[in-house]
């Protein structure tokens, strides 16, 4: 598993990347419950698009925006070399 940052994970399987949102939630009684929301790409590209995309749409303004599409590009440089460096 690959983390991306506190809310975002992914990972590869034979057929498919799989991308975990960690998101606090709430049980029946009201408690605080941590919950994953799976989701399934066929391209890295494609998880980090999404994750982009989820995070943009907290933004509050396109200088934001840029900085987060900044830091996407960056994150994706270093888990490759992160990866390339273990095997």
């Amino acid at each position: 598993m690959i983390k991306y940052n506190d809310r975002f994970e992914f990972e590869r399987d034979k057929w498919q990347w799989i991308l975990t949102e960690n998101v606090i939630g709430q049980d029946k009684n009201g408690n605080d419950k941590l919950k994953q929301k799976k989701s399934f790409y066929g391209t890295l590209r494609q998880v980090m698009n999404a994750i982009c995309d989820k995070q943009a749409g907290e933004c509050g303004s396109v200088a934001e925006i840029i900085e987060l599409l900044s830091d996407k590009e960056s994150r994706m440089e270093f888990q490759a070399e992160s990866i390339l460096d273990n095997n």
